[in-house]
């Protein structure tokens, strides 16, 4: 079996919850046969992402020790700080400097999800004027996922900015589809699914696309 068999093997098995702890199991031992091949990486990573296990804090690991061995995929570090802000290391003061001093090496995109990620840790810490200039600089460094435009006009909305209706229907024209939680997109998870959908918000849920179409009328 050659290297795409056996990661199109772990992909089918890691869509099944019953197999995905064998799927990453498996896709660790692919990294550790194949160190240099970047799909192999991003196999693991997407694996140890995929729910119902969802192990973020390898994942990010793994993105950071991928990024060393592929720096000119800037997207790996990209989302190697927001899982770990988002979900079991968040992110302290001195650390923004730190992160902000990689952003020129970036593409567009990867800059987008860290100023992103940086705009999230200013809400946290109840800095509104850096929250929004932090998601201003998402949009300007890539504007085409929703969910930068819905996040600031839902926080214009909040502080009474008739700009928020603007910025809500500027990102629903970009939502790409929705699904129900019956009938969900028929999408191979994978961590640039990841990005399209959770951080990108390309693809919303029927009645959160409803609610903010309200919202922006």
């Amino acid at each position: 079996m050659n290297i795409n068999q056996e990661i199109n093997k772990i992909q089918e098995m890691a869509q099944s919850s019953k197999k995905l702890k064998f799927a990453i199991q498996s896709a660790r031992e692919l990294v550790r046969n194949h160190p240099d091949n970047l799909d192999a990486w991003t196999t693991l990573i997407s694996a140890e992402m995929a729910t119902p296990e969802e192990d973020y804090e390898n994942a990010s690991k793994h993105l950071f020790e991928a990024y060393n061995k592929f720096p000119d995929n800037s997207v790996l570090f990209a989302l190697g700080i927001y899982l770990s802000a988002s979900f079991f290391c968040p992110l302290e003061e001195k650390n923004v400097a730190e992160i902000e001093s990689k952003i020129d090496e970036m593409d567009n995109k990867s800059k987008g999800i860290v100023y992103f990620t940086l705009a999230e840790f200013y809400l946290l810490n109840k800095n509104p004027e850096q929250y929004e200039s932090y998601l201003l600089k998402a949009i300007n460094v890539y504007s085409e996922f929703p969910r930068y435009y819905l996040d600031l006009g839902l926080f214009y909305i909040s502080n009474n900015n008739e700009e928020g209706k603007l910025y809500i229907k500027k990102g629903l024209d970009k939502v790409r589809g929705c699904f129900s939680e019956s009938a969900r997109i028929n999408v191979t998870f994978t961590l640039y699914s990841f990005i399209d959908e959770i951080i990108g918000g390309l693809y919303l849920f029927d009645e959160n696309y409803k609610e903010l179409k309200e919202l922006s009328s």
